[in-house]
């Protein structure tokens, strides 16, 4: 069986055609092979989350059953370099990253080595932009399987006929073919890059065993993406292209857009739809960086919907978490000198590397030489920050020094500070016009009783936080419970079946947790919400797990579960907050302990003050209904209690 996924009338979605009818010619019959007899899955367009990379053209997945069988007709080598020519090589099963190109051979220059190919006026290494790809791809296979297996790469030159020769001998020698290839041709391309093993008296092509195999086609990577109804709400948003939008993407880059406002206003969304309108009408690069993985992975689940690249030709938006990032530019700047991750010092090695600049240790030469030379991971036209509020002050020094401070633009969430205190983000632009800045104001994910039960509950504990009311979207309704979601099967399944009525998928609802709502299940965590729902017979994406948190959730069966510091940013139709009481607690206890070491206060704001402000966040998460469990006597249940007499007709 020959599986295709992906966009058709695409590059890719046409190389994948390709690729399926050169195995159909090698292997007469296999496209109406029984999947457990044989499946080839072929999928284009590939977006990964969590990765340095994010895109990958085609990624092909064999898992053979029976003999199969290709025999080369170039010289290959084997693992210890001895030449084999003629020889059978047995195909059991392989993973593959494949990179498309279809530039001409005026655009591309070929050596033994490998292929670069230019992107406007620059020469950039598609062997290197590959194996980026395929380390990737290795990654989450790892993470999914537990295991190791092997992943191919190959590049598929549409633009030439031929692979050139130079006395002789083709180049580049593995992990390329010419436009008309066949499935032996591109099987050899990719399994020379590292020579070919032998498995008893066989030579072989095998990516893992029978057991890693199995969960490589179970995983749901290469299935296909199928948009709820609020997943094409926000694709409409992005696309929108709303003047607004189109006024701020001529910004990017050269001058800071800054957009201010509380949750659920729209910061991030008006900054991805200028993102979105720079790549469409400028080709433009743009990078979105965040510290929540989980809304890192939920935007990337967006874009992989739209079909918008990270590392496009003409340009795209890629998303990163700011952390991953940095810590890449501290490696290559030689602040750091392995792949660890040292979170107690990081702060002081952004100051390290900005101690460099100031003696001249680098200069913008050297920067743009790291730019150019490892463009994928680094050369980006415009930084987004999201929540730039929290970002440590020499992090966002650092990242200004790197790109420059009219190339970073910022989303800045008012009354939204949980990292400590403010950061300044004027001195890198000291003297610009502030034609970006923007405030904005209306409420504009939360039905009207929503945003009314926000501001009403704002008022009751004396927090100076207000959104204008969405009167497009009249509506809303409060489920206020005193016990555990986790213990209300019935509750669950009714506030399920409405999401659903709605025109809804499971996918749409959002569930927040406390830490005591997490366990250890072997080496993963879970929460115990999503133990209940697994009882139920539900999926559930449970990013209580970092390892389940990096990727998005590919299937729109699954009910996703965050702990409360991972919600910001993520949006639900119904957003279940279980414990908020003790969430309210927890942060108002860390708030009094950061106050009494001296660290962390903010600007005189109370404990409460503190805790008040971090509720808001998962409170401005809803679009149609928030269910909150309590207890009726605890500060949060008491404040709730106290507006519930002013608002009774939104509680249910």
């Amino acid at each position: 069986m020959i599986e295709i996924i992906g966009t058709q009338g695409s590059p890719e979605y046409d190389a994948a055609l390709a690729i399926k009818q050169a195995f159909i010619q090698t292997w007469p019959g296999i496209d109406a092979t029984p999947a457990e007899a044989g499946l080839i899955r072929i999928a284009a367009n590939v977006k990964l989350s969590g990765h340095k990379v994010s895109d990958i053209d085609v990624v092909v997945i064999g898992y053979l059953h029976g003999k199969r069988y290709i025999v080369p007709t170039t010289s290959v080598s084997d693992v210890d370099g001895n030449r084999i020519l003629g020889a059978k090589i047995r195909v059991r099963s392989f993973i593959a990253a494949i990179e498309v190109k279809d530039h001409g051979a005026a655009g591309m220059q070929i050596a033994a080595g490998g292929v670069t190919v230019r992107y406007g006026n620059k020469w950039k290494s598609a062997t290197d932009q590959n194996e980026e790809q395929r380390y990737a791809l290795l990654e989450y296979f790892q993470q999914v399987t537990g295991g190791n297996p092997w992943v191919y790469r190959c590049l598929i030159l549409r633009g030439i006929d031929t692979l050139p020769k130079f006395r002789g001998r083709v180049h580049p020698a593995a992990g390329a073919v010419a436009g008309p290839f066949s499935a032996t041709a591109l099987l050899v391309a990719m399994a020379a890059v590292n020579g070919i093993p032998k498995l008893g008296d066989e030579y072989v092509i095998r990516s893992a065993n029978a057991e890693t195999m199995d969960l490589v086609v179970e995983d749901g990577l290469l299935t296909p993406l199928i948009p709820t109804s609020l997943d094409r709400k926000k694709m409409d948003r992005i696309a929108a292209r709303p003047a607004e939008a189109q006024e701020l993407a001529s910004l990017l880059g050269v001058n800071r857009v800054h957009l201010r406002g509380h949750g659920g206003t729209g910061k991030t969304v008006l900054l991805l739809q200028a993102a979105y309108e720079a790549y469409l009408r400028q080709g433009k690069r743009c990078l979105l960086l965040t510290y929540n993985t989980a809304l890192a992975a939920d935007i990337q689940r967006t874009l992989a919907l739209m079909n918008i690249p990270a590392d496009g030709e003409g340009g795209g938006l890629a998303v990163r978490t700011s952390m991953s990032f940095m810590y890449a530019w501290l490696r290559r700047l030689g602040v750091l000198e392995d792949d660890g991750v040292d979170l107690a010092n990081y702060e002081q090695k952004c100051r390290q590397a900005l101690e460099y600049f100031e003696k001249e240790a680098l200069d913008p030469a050297e920067i743009e030489t790291i730019k150019s030379t490892d463009f994928l991971q680094f050369d980006f036209d415009a930084i987004l920050i999201d929540e730039a509020q929290d970002w440590p002050q020499a992090e966002a020094d650092l990242i200004c020094r790197l790109y420059g401070g009219s190339a970073v633009s910022l989303a800045d969430g008012v009354s939204q500070l949980v990292r400590g205190s403010p950061t300044n983000w004027k001195s890198s632009v000291s003297g610009q016009s502030k034609v970006g800045q923007r405030h904005l104001q209306s409420g504009l994910r939360m039905k009207a009783n929503l945003c009314a039960f926000a501001n009403a509950l704002a008022e009751e504990v004396g927090l100076p936080w207000r959104v204008d009311v969405n009167r497009e979207g009249p509506g809303g309704r409060i489920v206020l419970v005193q016990e555990s979601y986790a213990n209300l099967g019935e509750l669950q399944k009714e506030v399920l079946a409405s999401a659903l009525n709605a025109g809804n998928m499971p996918v749409d609802l959002l569930h927040c947790v406390p830490p005591s709502g997490v366990i250890h299940d072997g080496e993963r965590r879970v929460s115990r919400l999503g133990q209940k729902f697994v009882a139920q017979g539900w999926k559930v994406w449970d990013a209580v797990d970092e390892r389940t948190r990096r990727q998005f959730p590919r299937s729109a069966e699954e009910l996703r579960i965050v702990q409360y510091e991972s919600c910001r940013g993520l949006e639900g139709w119904t957003t279940v907050l279980e414990g908020l009481d003790e969430f309210w607690e927890l942060k108002r206890s860390q708030a009094s302990q950061n106050q009494s070491m001296g660290a962390g206060s903010e600007s005189g704001a109370s404990s409460e003050a503190i805790a008040w402000r971090w509720c808001m966040i998962p409170l401005t998460r809803p679009i149609d209904t928030v269910v909150i469990s309590c207890a009726p006597n605890s500060v949060v249940g008491v404040a709730i209690g106290s507006i519930r007499r002013s608002l009774g007709d939104v509680f249910y």
